[in-house]
């Protein structure tokens, strides 16, 4: 196969897919893995798609928000690895814990295990599950749940989240940009994200380095607000970030 007939099936297969592994491309083409690493630069570098840790994200529905079973794979180690800097060092036994609906978000619950008497408050279903399944007192946030993320919004779990306080709360967002804007693709969620900034006396951002630079239809918050905790940083993505970031890497 050609290089450029195996790009533009890669091209189709990621737009359509919207995120892809790269041992999926490989059987699509019947191609080595290190072939398939090298198309994904050049076709970066073309505008073609955006490579993300492990595989490639389409860039023509960069406003809609990844199914939660791919999104849970996607730069899970650096997920880990955030969520566990962030647990052993912003929560205190005995703090009531907002976890939003997000995959690195979701991590931190087996570090919270072992915090007493900790109280994880969500409106993300798969944490709820996870926290009782690790013996954590949990209050699911009530309301429609997405189809996508899983994620409980509407007005109902505004109300909810408007009538209580929070001592740390830990939130995902899809994009982080240079004038500090933190954002995600769903107006509904970025309420419920707004409201548990609010509600709490600390927030912080969970994101790993690939959401530097996106850019996603609703604003949250700004980083001025919140700490932001991501993983180890190139000088080159720090240079992206707003000089005043309240920033954390975890090590």
């Amino acid at each position: 196969m050609l290089t450029q007939e195996r790009q533009s099936l890669i091209e189709n297969y990621v737009n359509q897919h919207e995120v892809c592994r790269v041992s999926e491309l490989c059987d699509l083409t019947d191609t080595s893995e290190s072939t398939i690493r090298r198309d994904l630069i050049q076709m970066e570098k073309n505008g073609m798609l955006k490579r993300v840790h492990g595989g490639a994200q389409s860039v023509k529905n960069f406003s809609r928000d990844v199914s939660q079973n791919v999104r849970f794979n996607l730069n899970h180690d650096v997920k880990i690895a955030i969520a566990k800097y962030a647990a052993r060092n912003f929560v205190q036994p005995g703090d009531n814990v907002f976890i939003d609906a997000g995959t690195t978000t979701y991590e931190l619950v087996p570090f919270l295990a072992d915090i007493p008497k900790v109280r994880i408050i969500t409106n993300g279903v798969e944490t709820a599950l996870c926290s009782l399944n690790h013996g954590i007192k949990t209050i699911l946030i009530g309301g429609e749940v997405k189809d996508d993320t899983h994620a409980v919004i509407g007005q109902t779990a505004l109300a909810q989240i408007r009538g209580v306080n929070f001592s740390v709360s830990f939130v995902g967002a899809n994009g982080i940009e240079k004038n500090g804007n933190l954002t995600t693709p769903d107006p509904e969620e970025a309420a419920i994200k707004a409201a548990e900034i609010k509600q709490a006396r600390h927030a912080y951002v969970l994101a790993d380095s690939s959401k530097i630079g996106e850019r996603n239809f609703a604003v949250f918050a700004n980083t001025k607000d919140v700490y932001v905790v991501t993983d180890q940083l190139k000088t080159s993505q720090k240079a992206a970030l707003p000089a005043d970031i309240n920033l954390e890497e975890a090590k």
